[in-house]
Formats: structure tokens, C-alpha cells, sequence
């Protein structure tokens, strides 16, 4: 049942992050060709800043999944209750405080934006719509939790694959006819507050036990103290985490300008896009593994870890692969050379990606076991040398600089601190099967790298159409070649073909019984 569910699971991520990608790729491009660059930095800034206001849900919404794996499990519908009622009244109260600090803030939006900005409409009004979008999603967002910890995320990716599709045609409508960013703006809030909704009232016919009045809703003080507890400490990684991941774009339109902002979000779109793509085969794994976890089958959560680990190499590796590769002729082709960054930065971007992405396994078990308290104050330390590298790189390194900083940032605390905790607690051993991996799987990383990058340096055409195409085939067709070469007799590698071999087998039967 776990790997059928994280099987529909993925299914449905991914088909709607496909349908997303191509949509927004269809809305950026006339975004960009409408309303131009400055609306872009603009867009970016404002995201980064109402990401660091998202800090005030303290962490709630992943340790509500936590807490309800078990009551799920065990079809408590009282203390299932209890958790939805309590996560209702805090979000609630989460949404009003988002709305008044970012309200604060106004009169410092001047001072985060380096030079003057060629835009239309009133800065403060953009802003403004942006918060209020943000603060929309808290009074319906917390129905979801349920879904993912009862490993039905796939009803949510249906629901948002069409809603995405119908906010980016309207979008695009508005773009070219009107070009008016902020009534686009006023739409995205408009279907945010409808999608949450629906998904809201889908919750309650999939659990109608919530709106029964007959049930009395239960969570006792000690499970109350513990959630808090666990929220404390999600808090302090969340603050970590915003703070690598959502301060980038502030730091670069502080001290290069808003229009550098506008260039890094074209690859900052194209890394969010495939990371997008690929979190959704991870985290729809993630409460099957907190159901297994649950159970205590220890050995069996260990072989997993390592399965997601050795997954998170393969597909995190075939990307980075064609990010370097691909990213500037990409770019070129779809908006110009104004629009390209320089070999240098590329390449601290997909470091930076490869490195969050092979971290995984580690942030999966933690977000699964409960770990959340033990080391609970590094995460701080990564905020802090996180934003001290950055400012002190920007000047010399510019946008690379940013980035790099976010790196050195994971490394100096994430990379090894985490399966050192989960090794430590859950696994009852140390990590030194973890890193000689790591090491190992890194320096094939690399060395695909190289081969694949130097077999399309020998392609040139006149026509770059052509270039790209035949480039695209070398980055999909040699790294993986490469690795099924030097890992199928794997045990990890093996146990993928299996799974596929089963699931194949199960389609068939399935085809024949109809038959």
C-alpha cells in the first residue's frame, strides 16, 4: 500500500509539474516580452521577501504531518481532530500576524531595491497584492496537511494542475491585451483563494469525521507540549532555510540592482521548475516513510534511506548534468544573450542545486522521525554564515558570490550534521557508509560531467536549433549509460528494476483481467 500510494503519489506530481512547466515557460516568455525585465526583478524581489514572512508559521505545517501519521494509522478520528481543529485556530491567527508585519514593512521597500525602477504601476501597491495572496493561503492552506500525512498529495496535484492552467491563460490574456500587472496580480489572488477552497471542501468529503459534531475533537496537554516542542524546533530550521533560500534575490537588488534580479530569476525559474519537478517524486515518498518509521522495521528504513539517496544522486546528477551543459544555450535561445550569465555563476548554480538535492535522504528521515529538537541551534549558525558569506562575496563575485555563500552555508552544517543525527538515532550507527557514498558518488558525478561536457564541445552546426537538440540527446543518453554501466549489479540500482519489473507486471495483469 505505502508504494502504491508513493507511486500515485509521483504519478500526479509529475504530470501536473509538466503541465506547469510548459504553461509557465508560455507566461514567462510573453511576460518578458510585454512588460519586460524590471517587472521580473520586481517579482522576484517580492517573493523573497514574503518567503522570509512565511516564517511565521514556525514550522506548523511539518509538524502537524508528523503528529498525525500515527493517529492516521490508527484511524483515531478524535485526536485527528484535535490536531485539524488546533492547526486551524493557529493558522488563523499566523495569517493576521503575516498581514500586519509585512504591512510594517512598507515603508523599507525603498531600501531594498539599488537604483531607480522603469515600471508602471505604484511599487507599494504590487507589494501589497503580493501580501495579500500570501496571507489568503493561510486560512485554507492547513485542510492540505491531512492529504499529504494520509498520502493523498495526488488529490492535490490535481487541483492545482488546473488551476494552473487556467490562472496562466488568464494571466497571458491579460498580459497582451491590457498589460496591466497589477489586474494579473488581483487574478492570481482570486484563483489562489478558489483553489484552496476547493481543495478545503474536497478534505472534508475525503474526511466528513471533521465536521462531525458527534466527534468530539481531543489532544491532550502532553501531546500539546510535544507539538510545541517540535514546532520550536522546525522553527529554527525553517528560519535556516528561508534565509539560504529566500534572501538571495535581496542581497543581489541591494547591492547589483533590480534588473540583476530580473536575469538570475530566468535561472532561478528553470532550477525551481526542476526542483519542483523532482521534490514531488521525494516528498511523495515522504509519509510512506514516516509510515514505515512508524512500524520500527529499522533495517528496512535504513535500506530506504540509502535507496533515496542513491535516487537523489542519479536524478540530481542527470540534472546538474544538463543544467551546466544546457542552461546558457537555453537561455539564449529563449530570450537572447541580454538575458545570459556568465560560465562562472552558472556553475555555482548548479552546485548549488546538486548540493540541496543529494541532502534528500537526510532531510526526508529528519522531517519523518522526529528529529526535529536534537541540534536544534545549528540551523542558525547555517542563517548566519549564509548571510555574512553572501555579503561578503557580492562585492567581489556578484551574483555568483550570493549563491556561493548559500553553499558554503549547507556544507558547513547541513552536510554533515544531519545524517550524522539520523544515523545516530534511528539507524543506531555511524556515518561512515553515509560519506565514503557521498565521496563516491560525487567524483562519478564530476567525471560524467567532464566526459559529457567534452563530447559536446565537438558538436558545432551553423544552425544552433540543431546544436542544442543534438546536445539535449548526449546530456540524457551518455550519463545515464555511464551509470547503469557502473551500477547494475548495485543492490540499490537492482532494487529500482524490480520495483519497475512488479509494477509493470501489476499494469498487465490489471489489462488482462478487463480483457
Amino acid at each position: 500500500m505505502r508504494t502504491t500510494n508513493s507511486i500515485r503519489n509521483i504519478v500526479f506530481g509529475l504530470g501536473s509539474q509538466f503541465t506547469s512547466i510548459i504553461i509557465s515557460f508560455i507566461t514567462r516568455t510573453v511576460f518578458i516580452y510585454s512588460l519586460g525585465g524590471n517587472y521580473l526583478g520586481v517579482e522576484g524581489l517580492f517573493t523573497n521577501v514574503l518567503s522570509l514572512l512565511s516564517l511565521a508559521n514556525l514550522g506548523f505545517d511539518t509538524a502537524i504531518i508528523y503528529s498525525l501519521y500515527k493517529p492516521l494509522s490508527n484511524n483515531n478520528k478524535s485526536e485527528i481532530k484535535g490536531y485539524m481543529e488546533f492547526y486551524s485556530k493557529v493558522y488563523k491567527i499566523i495569517g493576521i500576524a503575516v498581514l500586519c508585519i509585512g504591512l510594517l514593512l512598507i515603508p523599507f521597500l525603498p531600501h531594498l531595491i539599488n537604483g531607480e525602477v522603469d515600471i508602471k504601476e505604484n511599487i507599494t501597491l504590487i507589494y501589497i497584492m503580493f501580501l495579500l495572496s500570501s496571507v489568503a493561503s493561510y486560512f485554507y492552506v492547513y485542510k492540505q496537511s491531512i492529504l499529504q500525512a494520509n498520502q493523498q498529495s495526488y488529490i492535490i496535484s490535481k487541483v492545482h494542475t488546473v488551476f494552473i492552467i487556467v490562472s496562466n491563460i488568464v494571466q497571458i490574456i491579460i498580459i497582451v491585451l491590457f498589460k496591466q500587472y497589477l489586474a494579473l496580480l488581483v487574478i492570481q489572488l482570486i484563483l489562489r483563494l478558489i483553489e484552496n477552497i476547493y481543495i478545503s471542501r474536497v478534505t472534508d468529503k475525503k474526511f466528513p469525521f471533521l465536521n462531525d459534531k458527534n466527534i468530539k475533537a481531543e489532544l491532550t496537554e502532553e501531546k500539546k507540549s510535544k507539538l510545541y516542542k517540535d514546532v520550536y524546533s522546525m522553527f529554527l530550521y525553517k528560519i535556516s532555510g528561508t534565509i539560504i533560500n529566500s534572501t538571495d534575490n535581496l542581497v543581489i537588488s541591494s547591492f547589483i540592482g533590480i534588473l540583476a534580479v530580473g536575469v538570475y530569476s530566468n535561472y532561478l525559474l528553470i532550477v525551481s521548475t526542476l526542483n519542483t519537478l523532482l521534490s514531488y517524486i521525494f516528498s511523495s515518498l515522504t509519509a510512506s516513510v514516516g509510515n514505515l518509521v512508524a512500524s520500527n522495521e529499522e533495517e528496512k528504513a535504513e535500506f530506504i534511506f540509502y535507496e533515496i539517496f542513491f535516487l537523489s544522486f542519479w536524478f540530481y546528477g542527470l540534472s546538474s548534468i544538463c543544467l551546466y551543459v544546457l542552461f546558457n544555450d537555453f537561455i539564449m535561445i529563449w530570450l537572447g544573450n541580454d538575458y545570459l550569465l556568465d560560465m562562472f555563476t552558472v556553475s555555482i548554480i548548479v552546485i548549488n542545486f546538486y548540493t540541496s538535492g543529494m541532502q534528500n535522504a537526510s532531510t526526508t528521515y529528519r522531517n519523518t522521525t522526529g528529529l526535529f529538537s536534537v541540534g536544534k541551534y545549528r540551523p542558525i549558525i547555517a542563517a548566519i554564515i549564509n548571510i555574512g558569506a553572501s555579503i561578503l562575496l557580492v562585492p567581489r563575485l556578484g551574483i555568483a558570490g550570493v549563491l556561493l555563500g548559500t553553499v558554503i552555508s549547507r556544507i558547513s552544517v547541513y552536510f554533515w550534521f544531519d545524517p550524522y543525527v539520523i544515523h545516530k538515532y534511528t539507524f543506531k550507527s555511524n556515518t561512515k557508509k553515509y560519506f565514503c557514498k557521498y565521496i563516491y558518488y560525487t567524483t562519478i558525478f564530476i567525471g560524467i560531467t567532464i566526459i559529457t561536457n567534452s563530447l559536446t564541445n565537438l558538436i558545432y552546426f551553423n544552425n544552433i536549433y540543431t546544436n542544442f537538440m543534438l546536445k539535449i540527446l548526449i546530456c540524457v543518453t551518455v550519463p545515464n549509460l555511464i551509470i547503469i554501466l557502473i551500477f547494475n549489479k548495485n543492490k540499490y540500482y537492482i532494487y529500482i528494476l524490480n520495483l519497475y519489473k512488479s509494477l509493470s507486471n501489476i499494469k498487465q495483469n490489471s489489462r488482462e483481467c478487463k480483457v
